[in-house]
């Protein structure tokens, strides 16, 4: 007969879930902090020559994408 205490040990599939869930949760953790700084203001030049400021924007979220092409 099994000993009903004894446990089974963690196939690989459960080792990869719960490293992933940890990360996942550390991450979220760091995502948090970093949200909370708080940003200084500044105006940037649209791509139709208007600009924008960022308090224009206070309380929606805000995405700003950076790129280059040549």
């Amino acid at each position: 007969m099994r000993d009903p205490l004894r446990r089974r040990p963690a196939d690989g599939w459960t080792r990869n879930a719960i490293a992933w869930c940890l990360a996942l949760l550390i991450g979220g953790l760091a995502f948090q902090t970093a949200q909370a700084a708080p940003v200084p203001d500044f105006t940037l030049q649209l791509l139709d020559g208007k600009t924008t400021s960022l308090k224009e924007h206070r309380g929606e979220p805000v995405l700003i994408n950076f790129f280059h092409s040549k």
